[in-house]
């Protein structure tokens, strides 16, 4: 069975997350893109100007790849090595059965 994983992300820890990936084997299936999103963390306050503002939705990267299901776990523990902070805002990670694949 194919799995759709979708990994969010900070943008300081995408990078290294595609080439661990990519050393895994798993960069023929992935895609990365800039996202902006908020959970736990829910924004923080900035300064511009003299001026504070809030930014509610804060800058992430949304990786998504395919994979069996058999690497699952292999490809969980890699993403939490990698991201993994121990702060509030490391990321989520979605995983979704793929019932067919395109070709």
């Amino acid at each position: 069975m194919v799995l759709k994983v979708l990994i969010v992300v900070r943008p300081q820890r995408a990078e290294v997350l595609c080439q661990r990936l990519a050393a895994a084997g798993w960069a023929n299936d992935l895609a990365a893109w800039e996202a902006r999103g908020y959970g736990r963390q829910k924004g923080h306050l900035e300064q511009y100007a003299g001026r504070e503002y809030e930014i509610e939705f804060l800058p992430k990267v949304a990786v998504e790849c395919l994979i069996e299901d058999e690497h699952r776990e292999e490809l969980i523990q890699l993403v939490l090595a990698t991201c993994r902070t121990g702060r509030i805002g490391d990321g989520k990670i979605f995983v979704q059965r793929i019932e067919s694949e395109a070709v």
